[in-house]
């Protein structure tokens, strides 16, 4: 049974270890330049990134377990689609480690997220997801979230296209 608990600054070491890990498996192969993914990969998961994230205020990471870790979140709470809304929690990251997937750890990690954000009296929720995904899209639709807008997110080398998805909590 998969546990979600909150990150605090003493987990930055273990949080930095799942995020070079997790994100290198699974998306390593969609950066054209690895000097861009190595940059990328610093500003979202060096223990000095992290070690600032986890003292923020408007964000929170959190650790998932089952037995030995198994994946991490981080949320945003009561953020903005864009500059006409609508307004909720923003699902930042939800990465499972190599061999985690598959397992429902997703799902009832999502669930959890969710729960928590309407008990913190949120009202909408979304998420970004890479089009190369198609995998996490359909994860995602499964859930109940449907498709607001596209947005882009670019390096010097290259453009991906980011679909965001919401639903009401």
């Amino acid at each position: 049974m998969v546990t979600l608990r909150k990150a605090h600054l003493d987990d930055a070491t273990l949080l930095s270890q799942m995020g070079y890990s997790s994100y290198t498996h699974h998306f390593a192969h969609l950066w054209h330049e690895h000097k861009e993914l190595q940059a990328f990969l610093f500003q979202e998961y060096s223990l000095p990134a992290l070690q600032k994230e986890l003292q923020s205020k408007t964000s929170c990471w959190f650790i998932a377990t089952d037995t030995d870790p198994v994946g991490f979140a981080k949320v945003s709470w009561h953020s903005a689609v864009d500059e006409d809304g609508p307004t909720g929690t923003l699902l930042n990251k939800l990465y499972l480690l190599p061999g985690e997937t598959g397992k429902g750890y997703g799902e009832a990690l999502l669930a959890e997220i969710v729960r928590m954000a309407q008990c913190r009296g949120e009202t909408f929720f979304w998420l970004e997801v890479l089009d190369a995904n198609p995998q996490a899209y359909r994860f995602y639709t499964r859930q109940g979230l449907t498709h607001i807008k596209d947005t882009t997110f670019s390096t010097p080398t290259q453009q991906s296209t980011l679909h965001i998805l919401g639903k009401r909590i």
